[in-house]
């Protein structure tokens, strides 16, 4: 079970998310979750939640949430009444802040810029939104946003650093564009857009950035930019040398992850299916499916690829995804869920989840029991990576959801004979329906 707090506050139970309703009660909720493991008296408590606003009865109000709370995490030893108020487990329950938090300690410790980048990628994979999104309203949990918030901004610095050491400058540009833009007095995040720039044979708009910059912080601050910024200007004035790129060189092995962090894939699986020989047609859906390939960099995809039997669904969907393999160097996995198979009953979510694992390298003995904590293992598993997910021949929503990965970066394609309504209203899928092949197409 895992309480997410970087974004909307969440609880996902089963690999499922649970709904947590009502201001209040969500607040509850996160103040014990960033607080795990201490015991939060109830004044505290009270004063976090309600502020100055407390009612008389805020007591019994309290007591309530707590109990509300409880039958959403699904046992109630979840949240302990201990003198002078409440406690959650540190043992029992795992928040997506303290998994973010040892990973960006993780990279802190290494001397190895690419497992620095691939810690903190991690990381930030975890972040859907702004913190405590839902709650940021209550002023101490508002404080506690701006905390995560500048722990997420400390750690995107720290990547762009470590993204650099083993240049990746053309593929970081983007972002720091966008970062310089959202923060227009933070000079390290310039100073690395400007070297970016210039790496990127761009030292003409490395400058003008630069001037830029100066313009802004002499005209709105009265103060010229820090030594080391003025000393990079000079370096790309003289195309200085050392402001190369440095030669790309394979990761080293890193310090041994905190019990926190995600595990580790041993192997890159590459599951996809031969596609059609003569595949034709379907020249409107293969744009859509691009479209959503476009989009599977700051978040989760899902296309839900639907038609009758026979209509074509799976040759689409294995023809587009050998076309688009190679956006996706961390894997390619597929699965038949058997939802309308003509012998035997539909694929079980477990039995497709121990697979999915194996197909990783996952070894037996580190699988924990259970579809939840299988699933729970799966997504830490693809967390910072761009893995591509075929689901093939689904059932239902049902079916599919334990399947789902959750990270930025990762596609899922489901084919299905039904619409997959649910998880177009509730997890965002985008519909492609599928009607039989035109009259050229046919021909062709």
């Amino acid at each position: 079970m895992r309480i997410n707090l970087l974004g909307p506050v969440e609880v996902v139970r089963d690999g499922l998310p649970r709904p947590v309703t009502g201001l209040r009660r969500k607040a509850v909720l996160a103040v014990l979750a960033l607080r795990r493991g201490e015991v939060v008296g109830v004044e505290r408590l009270v004063d976090s939640v309600w502020a100055a606003g407390a009612p008389p009865t805020v007591a019994n109000s309290l007591q309530q949430h707590v109990s509300q709370l409880r039958q959403v995490l699904g046992d109630r030893s979840a949240i302990v009444a201990r003198s002078p108020g409440y406690l959650l487990p540190a043992g029992a329950t795992e928040t997506d802040v303290a998994v973010a938090e040892a990973l960006i300690r993780e990279a802190a410790e290494s001397s190895d810029p690419a497992v620095r980048a691939s810690r903190l990628r991690s990381a930030l994979a975890l972040w859907r939104g702004s913190s405590l999104a839902d709650v940021s309203t209550l002023p101490w949990l508002d404080d506690q946003a701006r905390r995560l918030d500048d722990l997420r901004l400390r750690a995107r610095r720290d990547l762009a650093e470590a993204e650099q050491a083993i240049g990746n400058d053309a593929a970081l540009l983007p972002e720091l564009a966008e970062l310089a833009a959202a923060h227009p007095f933070d000079e390290q995040l310039h100073a690395r857009l400007i070297l970016a720039l210039y790496r990127a044979g761009r030292q003409a708009e490395a400058l003008r950035t630069y001037q830029e910059l100066r313009g802004r912080l002499r005209r709105e601050l009265g103060i010229d930019p820090s030594p080391p910024l003025r000393e990079l200007e000079t370096a790309i004035l003289r195309q200085d040398a050392g402001l190369a790129a440095p030669a790309a060189t394979p990761a080293g092995p890193g310090p041994p992850p905190v019990a926190a962090s995600r595990p580790r894939a041993t192997r890159v699986p590459a599951q996809l299916p031969a596609a059609v020989p003569a595949f034709t047609g379907r020249a409107d859906e293969m744009r859509q499916l691009d479209l959503a390939l476009a989009d599977a960099t700051d978040a989760m995809v899902i296309a839900a690829v639907s038609g009758s039997g026979g209509v074509g669904k799976t040759a689409l969907a294995v023809h587009w995804a050998q076309r688009a393999a190679a956006a996706f160097p961390d894997g390619q996995i597929y699965a038949d869920l058997r939802g309308f198979g003509p012998e035997g009953a539909a694929a079980d979510p477990a039995e497709v989840m121990r697979g999915f694992l194996d197909a990783f390298g996952v070894p037996a003995s580190s699988v924990p029991a259970g579809l939840g904590p299988q699933a729970a293992l799966y997504r830490s598993l693809v967390a910072g990576r761009r893995v591509l997910v075929v689901l093939d021949n689904a059932r239902d929503a049902t079916q599919v959801r334990p399947l789902l990965p959750g990270a930025p970066g990762c596609l899922v394609v489901i084919t299905s004979r039904n619409l997959l309504t649910p998880l177009i209203a509730t997890e965002g899928a985008r519909p492609v329906p599928l009607s039989p092949l035109t009259a050229e197409e046919a021909a062709a």
